[in-house]
C-alpha cells in the first residue's frame, strides 16, 4: 500500500472516532436532563403532598374559637312601642307684639329666669304718653262737669221740696211749683249728661292706658328665655316680628305616632322610656297624658302625647333634644334572652349552638318578643347552658370548639 492510500485510511479513522465522541455527549446530555425533570418532578409532587397533608390535617380537627354566654332567666323584657322623637315645652310661647314700634330695651336676655307678668321687652312710646295725658284731663274736666251738673240738681230737688210745702201750706201757687219742677228736671237731665261724659272719657283713658300694655311687654308665664334673636337697641319691630321666646322647662312633651294595628294596645298613664342622643348612657321615664281619637288616613297611624318631669331628670334636658321612645305595652318578668348573633336560621326554624364540654350541639328554639339586640327564646333552652355567640356562623353540630376568654352572664340591668 502507498503512502497516499495509508493517509486516507488514517484521516476516515479520525472523522469515525469524532462523531463517535459527539455522539457520546449528546446521549450524556441527554440522559442528565432526563434526570433532571425526574427529580424537579418528584421535588413538586413531594410539596404538593405535604401541603395536602396539611390541609387534610387541619380540616375538622382544629378546634373552632367561640365566644359564649350563661343563658339565664332573670331578665325582665319589655314589650315596647318604640319611636324616635324630639321634646319640646309643654308651655313654650313666641312672644310677637301687637303694634309697630322702636325697640327702645330688652330686660331680658336669652338663657334668663322670668317670671309671670316681668316686664321682659319696652317699644318707644311717647306718643301713648301724650295721649294717655290728653285723655286723662279730659276725663278729669269730665268728672268736674259731673260734680256741678250734680250740685245743681241737688240745689233744684231743694228748691223743689220747699215749694211743695209752701204750696201745700197755701204760701205758693201750683204755678210756681211748677216752674221750680221744670227747673229741677232740666238739672236732673244735665247730671245725666255730665255722668255720661264722664264714663265716655273715661273709657277713651282706660283704652289709650291699655294701648300702652302693647307698648310694655310683660312675660306670660313663668320660664326661661330660650331665645332674644339677638335684638339690640333702636331695631324696629312689627306685629310679625318675634321678639323671645319662653317656655317653662320643668313640663316637657313628646309626640308619637302609633300604627293603628297597636292603638288599642297604648292606654293613657303607661309609661314610656326615653333615651336621648346627648345623654345615651341614661333612661328617663315618662308616661302617655294624651292619645287622638282618629286615625290620619295617609298614615294610617294615630298621634299620642307623652310628658316627662324635668326635675325628675335634674332639670339636664332640654327642648329639642333628640332620642327615642318606648311606650311599654306589657312587661314579661324572668324572660330568658340571648343576642341576636346567637340566633341562626334554617328551613325548620331557628337555632342556636351550645357549647358542651367543647364540642357543638345544635338546638331547635322558638322566639318571642324582640328588644334592642335581643330575643326572647320561649322554649328550647334551660337556665345555665352556654350558649355560643361568636364564632358559630360556620359550625356544624357536633364540630369541636374552643371558649375564647371568660364566660358571659347577662344581669338584669342589660
Amino acid at each position: 500500500m502507498d503512502r497516499g492510500d495509508k493517509k486516507t485510511m488514517t484521516d476516515k479513522n479520525n472523522n469515525d472516532i469524532y462523531s463517535k465522541r459527539i455522539s457520546d455527549k449528546r446521549r450524556l446530555a441527554l440522559i442528565a436532563v432526563a434526570i433532571i425533570l425526574i427529580l424537579a418532578s418528584i421535588g413538586i409532587y413531594s410539596r404538593r403532598a405535604t401541603i395536602f397533608s396539611s390541609a387534610a390535617k387541619s380540616n375538622g380537627q382544629q378546634p373552632a374559637v367561640v365566644k359564649i354566654q350563661i343563658v339565664s332567666d332573670d331578665q325582665v323584657l319589655r314589650e315596647s312601642i318604640v319611636q324616635n322623637t324630639s321634646i319640646d315645652a309643654v308651655d313654650r310661647v313666641e312672644i310677637l307684639p301687637r303694634v309697630t314700634g322702636r325697640l327702645e330695651k330688652l330686660h331680658v336676655r336669652q338663657g334668663d329666669q322670668v317670671k309671670k307678668g316681668q316686664i321682659i321687652a319696652t317699644l318707644e312710646h311717647v306718643q301713648q304718653d301724650a295721649l294717655i295725658g290728653s285723655a286723662s284731663a279730659q276725663a278729669a274736666s269730665a268728672r268736674a262737669d259731673t260734680e256741678k251738673a250734680k250740685a245743681e240738681m241737688m240745689n233744684a230737688k231743694t228748691n223743689l221740696d220747699r215749694y211743695a210745702r209752701l204750696v201745700k201750706e197755701g204760701f205758693s201757687t201750683q204755678q210756681q211749683y211748677d216752674s221750680v219742677e221744670t227747673a229741677y228736671s232740666s238739672a236732673r237731665a244735665s247730671h245725666n249728661a255730665a255722668l255720661a261724659k264722664e264714663k265716655q272719657a273715661a273709657a277713651e283713658l282706660q283704652r289709650v292706658s291699655s294701648a300702652k300694655a302693647d307698648y310694655i311687654i310683660a312675660a306670660p308665664i313663668d320660664g326661661t328665655v330660650l331665645n332674644d334673636f339677638s335684638l339690640t337697641t333702636g331695631t324696629m319691630i312689627s306685629p310679625g316680628s318675634p321678639i323671645m321666646n319662653i317656655a317653662d322647662l320643668r313640663r316637657l312633651k313628646a309626640d308619637l305616632k302609633v300604627p293603628e294595628s297597636k292603638i288599642f294596645a297604648v292606654k293613657s298613664g303607661m309609661p314610656v322610656y326615653l333615651k336621648f342622643d346627648a345623654l345615651p348612657a341614661e333612661e328617663f321615664v315618662g308616661k302617655v297624658t294624651r292619645l287622638d281619637q282618629y286615625v290620619d288616613p295617609s298614615t294610617r297611624t294615630s298621634n299620642v302625647e307623652i310628658e316627662l318631669d324635668n326635675k325628675e331628670a335634674g332639670g339636664r334636658l332640654r327642648p329639642g333634644m333628640f332620642g327615642q321612645a318606648s311606650i311599654v305595652i306589657r312587661e314579661i318578668e324572668n324572660a330568658l334572652l340571648v343576642p341576636e348573633s346567637a340566633l341562626h336560621e334554617s328551613e325548620t326554624g331557628h337555632y342556636v349552638l351550645l357549647e358542651e364540654d367543647g364540642i357543638a350541639k345544635l338546638r331547635m328554639v322558638k322566639t318571642g318578643i324582640r328588644q334592642g339586640n335581643m330575643i326572647q327564646v320561649q322554649t328550647g333552652l334551660k337556665p345555665g347552658e352556654k350558649v355560643i355567640i361568636f364564632g358559630g356562623n360556620n359550625l356544624n353540630d357536633g364540630d369541636k370548639v374552643t371558649v375564647n376568654g371568660k364566660e358571659e352572664k347577662k344581669d338584669k340591668s342589660e
